[in-house]
């Protein structure tokens, strides 16, 4: 599997894919920043400590949106078509 970095073109695992309370259903985008390591917020329940859980993130462009903080979990890299100079 090849790791995502800056100016790598990726795109979603699964169309659509809700994150964040927020459906994202672009079908290519370009690594801005990352990775990096985040917090991702799981679950606030009342009356509880929040539970979160460390991830790595990027934040990635896609249909004129930056999309910030997006876990690697949830995009694929694109890749180059056979036949082409790398």
């Amino acid at each position: 599997m090849a790791r995502i970095k800056k100016n790598d073109l990726v795109h979603l695992k699964e169309m659509p894919t809700y994150y964040d309370d927020k459906k994202l259903d672009w079908s290519l985008g370009i690594v801005l920043k990352g990775p990096y390591e985040d917090n991702i917020l799981v679950s606030t329940m009342p009356n509880n400590n929040p539970v979160t859980f460390l991830s790595l993130v990027c934040d990635v462009m896609a249909s004129g949106k930056v999309f910030k903080g997006l876990p690697l979990e949830l995009l694929v890299r694109a890749q180059k078509p056979l036949g082409e100079a790398s």
